[in-house]
């Protein structure tokens, strides 16, 4: 409806009706400035959320905002045109600041909405302008959606005054000439077919009419702009009437277009227009060719003067260089080459490791363990020890580096800063060989050499080392530091070459020393134990997140997120907070500079104690003559020192004092002992190996409690030892089969192996090759084979020996923003928009299958964080149209909670309909993608690649560059909703306690479920606003699956815990639906009947029937279970062809195989499309086997076979049951006459390019038949049985055509035959007698010689949706010819489709009235079989023989809601032996061009016809 209403107040232009709550309204307030309407603001509210959009400003409830802006699933950003509002509810709001207002709506709030707008409903002027049986006037309607504002004075317009309103005044009359002459001119014609131009007109002439103060032309600016847009919106293409002086300013260079695109292609988002899907609008856009330049905002330039941003603006050629990288920029990408520097390996706060690829892990250690070892080079070992009482408060104490791996030659760093060489101090500087060491400053030492190996450690406040390796190491190194191969997934390999899923586990296994006990994994959260500690640790650890301090410089290229965890962690989990909130600081600071940003004065806050003076309880002195100062010395068995030295100066305790480990003097007896790098206070004990040692003053006074040994173990005295035997220490075992780790020099008595036994970790002895294998934590007997990922690894003489298979990679999307990449690197991002989460046409490459990814967020809460619940695949069109190949290379199918979709180019999204995402990559796309789940290369640090090509640190900047629109604003910081809402914190962390309990205790040694924990506190968090569980359940669940893919099946769910009903899937007197936490995602269905998987899905929790043993197989359709199924193999041999009751010839020249859904099509060319294993072979007929199958759906299609039959057509002319003979005078052409010297038989045939082993084409070469005179040329038919006995043709039946041309050219004029066949699917078939079939007949690839008349063959195809019986008749001259394509209906007028054959004739078309079959299809997909169209759109559409096609809007109830565009052409009936005139619209073609069309669908109609020469 379009009407007039020149109201003034603020009026309600359109809300729901809902009486209870209403979720969303838009206002507006129209005012005149200078004579000329123009709407002063818009209001929109949506929930609790009200934006006020006016010409100067915008709101969102009181407060201004900046443009774009994002909150709570409502975006609002400006283009040169338009102020846009868009709400992931449903409404879009675009108001172009001046007079035009347009509210989009989703259909789901259809009927009733209320406001000018009107209801909604469908239905014109009803319940808009007839309101209880009375018809009112505009005026009237539009004064009842008037919005009561108080303290507000404004007058309704005059309800008579309607009158004028809707009829042209005798002073507006002048104007009707001029507004019906450009808005019905030829121009605008496209737009007057689809819209009714009246209403427009009466409101140009009223605009000008009433438009004093400005030209005229102005005054038409408005109803033009509205009629185009209108225009636009139902798929005209109204003119380019604007100019820059009439309605058509834009700003920069841009040009205003009527229809184009909202998505523009920016110098930042240089493809945005291809991923668009929203609907053409009228505004200003950039010139095609060019981009807008949304960097140095210089408007449209072409894409090549594009700059690149990374902290400043860079323009085209300059170079930016990192510490990794070298990057030039180029046409706004950047162009990266990888730089040789050096990796480094760390060990902060005596619980944090980094390795060389950089993949973090945790580890509470208390032994000596391999950080890092290069075979006859070096090895690094460090010893991990509780550093108080508390159990996981561990420190490092010491460093020690084997040269060489000489034994004797150990250099050993201590925390307290003393450097030794096999035990004995050396004062630094130190230079030998190729190695120097440094003091770099009070708090560091440095170790550097001349074979690329560097090692820095930090002994202030605590002890922190950072090893440092060039690229010549790469792939070399092993222990805790990872392989150095720069793929982070396997840098958690043990000794025995096994990958480990835990960080326990693989620590564990690098003990240097194995009479260590094993460490478990930390699972609680330590600020849980005191809310003091918590409060200390947020308090200061938050200044590496403040946004105005001196750590700030550095965020853009370390994120402080991880160090911001660590610190608190540490902070809670020291005993010394402060020491350990300082490493961390101290960490970040290095890491800064690594990166090459230098901070300074950070100590003026935090950690200034360790510039200040000496410790109160030491004196500064010039004099110092002591030995012994410190308790550690007390216990040495030889002195460290005499006093005959010169005095020093420096801080050091008084006369009877001791320093002990603190750095505080102490009397003798308050001293602590020291052992194995060990401190134990004074009184207390320890058990060392068979001895109970008490702590009196610094010295360990012990005694032995040893027990026998157990057999086969004998008991070895070191006091009875030769030298060099070091008994327990160093004694190899099946786990330490590299004993050369081992540096001890002191020999420890106790129970160990006889001569040539090791000990295999249970206690016994055994031979070296019969030693087991240990993964997370269990032993494996020799010859045990185990998954690892996709590879198998067998134990083999106590190492295991694996496969090394390319692993598909899997990305992880699930709730509140948290991103696992393929290559394991994990982050947090809160984004609002649609965002790139993998592609694979990454910076300008080219490829063939090309395939993205989108996921689309939408908030979880009030709290600002987001859920990713959209999820967009976009399969990339071939260089040609094959929807056959569409369908082969796409799956989709429900696998328990998940929605999973498979393609055949190696993807699989797998999605749970709630907040969870997994994308699975095959490993040929390995380093070939892009996006959001990094790039697949194995390689973790550099899987922040921008969209520009460039690798970042900060997880924000790398994340805003992958979002689908220029348009949405970047996020500034990520949420932690736990702070937002600290009320929720508590609960959180008791609902989340699940993970890291007794429920999933058997998975904490293959999958570390600390991040999942912390994750899934967020979470919990983050849903305030309803749907609690659902968050909560989706992070447990997403640590259930990451169990389940590393082979641990946990059953958490239960009736108050996030509980699946699978009985709702039962029937009342069913049990066949049950839940599954692990069920594999391939059973034993009717498309999949074997129940192989061949694909890498991993195994899915949900609801899966189970089905009894009588009945294994679950049908999908039908959700029953079946006691058999057909065995999807095709066996169309001559044997069962025998066996069933029908003929064949034993004389087979050739064989003819198709599919019996695709005729027409090359067997060769299907097979390769469709990626079957079939044979084909005149030997012994056709055979598919559904074992041979690997693509889905995994079996074999239905195929059908003919064979060439020799005859002797001059023998008898009696047809032989199961052969139809037919003799016909033919006339080819395409060659000259040709006379040959006596008569020759030539068989020519088609058949498929010969395969080995599959298909055999064979050339019968020319023979003598017998003598014949000049005649006419014999046609024989040769026709394959059918599938039932002779009485009745069942199916299609075709035949190939051996012709025998004569010798001489026909010498009689009489009208030759014309043989016609036809092959119908109908459900009613003709009744024949044994041997006489309808065929369809193929001509030879190359003619027979002949001089006179043409051969003409026609093959067409259909599939009636309507199934009716074809008609019935013994006559050969009747057959039906198919129209051409008729398409009379426009949908774009009413969005329905009525292509009836009242419609045809009335729109002056003739078409045939003796029907026997229609054939309907899609306009823009004519090679989709109709009813898969339609089961793929959701469209309701009916196609039927007896009327046509016929699509109603008003039945579509899936997006768009509309119809499609079809066409529709019928088969007439035809007598083909009275006239050979061609009816109109009848479609006849030549074989030639037959044989390129490949028909999509099956129950295929033949038709084939020979013309008769005129």
């Amino acid at each position: 409806d379009v009407y007039q209403f020149p109201g003034t107040c603020e009026y309600n232009l359109v809300s729901d009706c809902h009486e209870s709550y209403q979720e969303f309204s838009v206002h507006l307030k129209r005012t005149e400035n200078d004579g000329n309407p123009t709407v002063s603001y818009v209001v929109v509210t949506i929930n609790d959320l009200s934006f006020h959009l006016s010409k100067t400003s915008i709101t969102e409830n009181d407060v201004p905002v900046n443009l774009p802006y994002y909150k709570a699933g409502v975006q609002v950003e400006k283009n040169a045109v338009y102020i846009k509002l868009q709400s992931k509810v449903g409404i879009t709001v675009m108001w172009n600041g001046d007079d035009a207002v347009m509210v989009e709506l989703d259909h789901e709030y259809a009927s009733p909405t209320c406001g000018l707008c009107g209801d909604f409903n469908g239905v014109s002027v009803y319940d808009e302008f007839i309101q209880n049986g009375r018809k009112i006037s505009p005026i009237e309607f539009g004064n009842k959606h008037k919005v009561h504002r108080s303290n507000e004075d404004c007058e309704d317009p005059y309800e008579e005054e309607d009158e004028s309103l809707e009829s042209v005044s005798e002073s507006c009359k002048e104007f009707q000439t001029i507004c019906e002459e450009m808005l019905r001119s030829e121009s605008w014609s496209s737009c007057t077919k689809l819209i009714n131009p009246a209403p427009y007109i009466q409101a140009c002439v009223q605009d000008m009419c009433s438009c004093t103060n400005s030209s005229e032309d102005f005054c038409v600016c408005s109803t033009l702009s509205e009629f185009s847009r209108q225009c636009s919106h139902a798929g005209g293409e109204p003119p380019s009437w604007r100019t820059p002086q009439f309605c058509g300013n834009c700003p920069f260079n841009m040009v205003y277009e009527e229809s184009g695109s909202p998505c523009m292609d920016t110098c930042t988002h240089q493809d945005t227009s291809s991923l668009c899907e929203e609907h053409k609008m009228d505004g200003c856009f950039c010139p095609p060719g060019t981009v807008f330049d949304d960097i140095s905002m210089r408007g449209c330039i072409a894409q090549s003067e594009c700059q690149c941003k990374h902290s400043k603006v860079y323009n085209f050629g300059e170079i930016y260089q990192q510490d990794r990288e070298k990057c030039t920029c180029l046409e706004g990408r950047w162009t990266c080459e990888i730089l040789q520097t050096p990796a480094t390996c760390a060990v902060e706060e005596g619980s944090h490791v980094t390795t060389f690829d950089g993949k973090t892990y945790t580890f509470h250690g208390e032994c000596y363990y391999t950080l890092a070892k290069l075979e006859s080079k070096f090895t690094i070992l460090v010893q991990l020890v509780p550093c108080a009482n508390q159990e996981f408060d561990t420190c490092l104490k010491n460093v020690k580096i084997l040269l060489n791996n000489d034994k004797n030659n150990v250099l050993t760093f201590t925390s307290d800063g003393t450097v030794k060489q096999n035990m004995q101090t050396i004062s630094l500087p130190y230079h030998t060989g190729d190695i120097s060491i440094f003091h770099a400053s009070s708090f560091h030492i440095l170790l550097q050499t001349s074979f690329g190996l560097q090692i820095q450690i930090q002994h202030v406040p605590l002890m922190q080392v950072y090893v440092s390796l060039e690229q010549s190491y790469r792939a070399k190194t092993r222990g805790l530091c990872g392989n150095y191969n720069m793929v982070l997934s396997d840098d958690m390999k043990t000794p025995q070459g096994i990958i480990e899923g835990t960080a326990a586990t693989f620590s564990n296994s690098w003990k240097a020393n194995l009479m260590c006990q094993d460490r478990e994994e930390r699972l609680d959260d330590p600020c849980s134990l005191s809310v003091e500690n918590e409060k200390y640790a947020k308090h200061w650890c938050a200044l590496l997140l403040s946004p105005n301090n001196t750590f700030t410089q550095c965020h853009s290229v370390v994120d402080p997120e991880i160090y911001y965890k660590r610190c608190t962690y540490a902070s809670c989990n020291c005993e010394k907070s402060e020491a350990c909130l300082c490493a961390v600081f101290s960490s970040y600071t290095r890491a800064c500079a690594s990166k090459g940003v230098f901070l300074i004065d950070w100590r003026e806050k935090v950690c200034g104690k360790y510039t200040e003076s000496c410790p109160a309880s030491q004196t500064f002195s010039y004099k110092h003559q002591r030995c012994q100062l410190t308790c550690k010395s007390l216990g040495s068995v030889q002195q460290s020192c005499i006093s005959d030295f010169l005095p020093v100066d420096g801080c050091s305790c008084s006369e009877g004092l001791y320093q002990n480990e603190n750095g505080i003097c102490v009397p003798l007896e308050k001293c602590p002992c020291y052992h194995n790098e060990v401190y134990i206070k004074p009184g207390k004990s320890i058990s060392i190996k068979d001895e109970h040692c008490v702590c009196t003053n610094g010295v360990l006074h012990c005694h032995s409690w040893r027990l026998p040994c157990p057999s086969p173990k004998v008991f070895f005295n070191c006091s009875a030892a030769v030298a060099e035997e070091l008994g327990l220490q160093c004694a190899r075992t099946c786990l330490n089969l590299d004993s050369d780790d081992c540096i001890s020099t002191d020999c420890e008595s106790g129970c160990v192996c006889p001569g040539g036994l090791l000990d295999d970790g249970k206690g016994s002895c055994v031979n070296e090759n019969e030693c087991p294998c240990q993964h997370n934590g269990h032993l494996y007997i020799p010859g045990a084979q185990i998954p690892n990922q996709c590879n198998t690894c067998a134990c083999k003489g106590g190492k295991w020996k694996c496969t090394e298979e390319k692993c598909p990679g899997t990305c992880i999307i699930y709730g509140s923003g948290h991103y696992e990449t393929f290559d394991q690197q994990t982050y947090g991002f809160q984004g609002h928009c649609a965002y790139v989460a993998v592609k694979n046409n990454c910076g300008n490459k080219q490829v063939q299958d090309k395939f993205e990814v989108i996921t689309e967020n939408v908030p979880c809460g009030t709290t600002g964080t987001t859920c990713s619940k959209t999820v967009r695949i976009h399969l990339g069109v071939r260089s040609y149209l094959n929807t056959f190949n569409w369908f082969l290379t796409l799956q989709i199918r429900k696998v328990g909670l998940y929605l999973v979709v498979e393609s055949a180019i190696g993807l699989a999204v797998m999605w749970d309909r709630k907040t969870t995402v997994r994308i699975l990559l095959e490993p040929q796309h390995s380093g070939e993608v892009c996006g959001l789940c990094g790039n697949f290369d194995g390689d973790g640090q550099n899987d922040f690649t921008t969209s520009g090509q460039l690798v970042v640190s900060n997880p924000l900047e790398f994340a805003n560059s992958w979002k689908v629109s220029s348009n949405c604003p970047d996020v500034e910081v990520n949420v932690n909703p736990c702070e937002a809402t600290p009320n929720r914190h508590h609960w959180a962390k008791m609902k989340c306690s699940i993970i890291t309990g007794q429920t999933f205790k058997d998975c904490h040694n293959k999958v570390d479920p600390r991040p999942f924990h912390d994750n899934c506190v967020k979470d919990s968090c983050a849903c305030d606003s309803g749907g609690d569980c659902e968050c909560f359940c989706t992070a447990v669940a997403a640590y259930a699956q990451a169990c389940n893919e590393a082979g641990v099946c946990v059953a958490w769910r239960t009736p108050d815990i996030c509980p699946v009903f699978c009985d709702y899937y039962n029937s009342p007197d069913d049990c066949k639906w049950h839940y599954n936490p692990c069920h594999t995602p391939c059973y034993k269905t009717c498309l999949n009947p074997q129940g192989i998987c061949s694909n890498p899905i991993p195994n899915l929790e949900g609801c899966y029937p189970v089905c009894p043993e009588d009945k294994p197989i679950f049908d999908e359709k039908n959700q029953t279970c079946l006691f058999t199924i057909t065995d999807h193999s095709d066996w169309e041999t001559y044997e069962n062809i025998t066996n069933s009751g029908l003929q064949i010839c034993d004389k087979r020249w050739f064989i003819d195989c198709r599919a019996v859904h695709f005729p027409d099509m090359d067997f060769n060319d299907y097979k390769n499309q469709t990626g079957q294993i079939v044979s084909c072979d005149v030997d012994y007929g056709l055979i598919c086997k559904v074992e041979d199958q690997s693509r889905p759906p995994r079996k074999c299609f239905d195929y059908k076979i003919r064979v060439c039959c020799e005859v002797n057509t001059c023998v008898s002319t009696t047809p032989t049951p199961g052969l139809t003979t037919t003799t016909t005078i033919t006339t080819p052409t395409f060659q000259p006459p040709t006379t040959t010297e006596g008569p020759t038989t030539t068989v020519t045939a088609q058949s498929p390019t010969p395969t080995a082993g599959l298909t055999t084409t064979t050339t019968t070469p020319t023979t003598q038949p017998p003598t014949t005179t000049a005649g006419p040329t014999t046609t024989t038919t040769v026709t394959t049985p059918t599938t039932q006995p002779p009485t009745t043709t069942a199916g299609p039946t075709t035949a190939i055509i051996v012709t025998t041309p004569t010798t001489e050219p026909p010498t009689t004029t009489a009208s030759p035959t014309t043989t016609t066949t036809l092959t119908t699917p109908t459900t009613q078939h003709p009744t024949t007698t044994p041997g006489a079939t309808t065929t369809s007949t193929t001509p030879t690839t190359q003619p027979p010689t002949t001089t006179v008349g043409s051969t003409t063959t026609t093959t067409v195809t259909t599939q009636p949706p309507t199934t009716t019986a074809a008609p019935t008749t013994t006559n050969p001259c009747i057959a039906c010819e198919w129209s051409d394509w008729y398409n009379v209906h426009d949908p774009s007028t009413d969005h329905s489709d009525w292509e009836t054959y009242e419609n045809i004739t009335n729109s002056g078309l003739q078409i045939c009235d003796k029907r026997w079959f229609i054939d309907c299809r899609a306009v823009h997909f004519p090679d989709m079989d109709f009813n898969d169209y339609k089961n793929q759109t959701g469209q309701v559409v009916s196609c039927d023989v007896d009327y046509g096609l016929i699509c109603k809007v008003e039945d579509q109830s899936r997006p768009p809601r509309k119809c499609f565009d079809y066409k529709i052409r019928v088969c007439c009936e035809v007598n083909i032996c009275v006239s050979t005139t061609q009816q109109p619209n009848l479609l006849r073609q030549p074989w030639d061009q037959l044989q390129r069309l490949q028909p999509q669908q099956p129950n295929l109609l033949l038709l084939q016809d020979q013309q008769q020469p005129q």
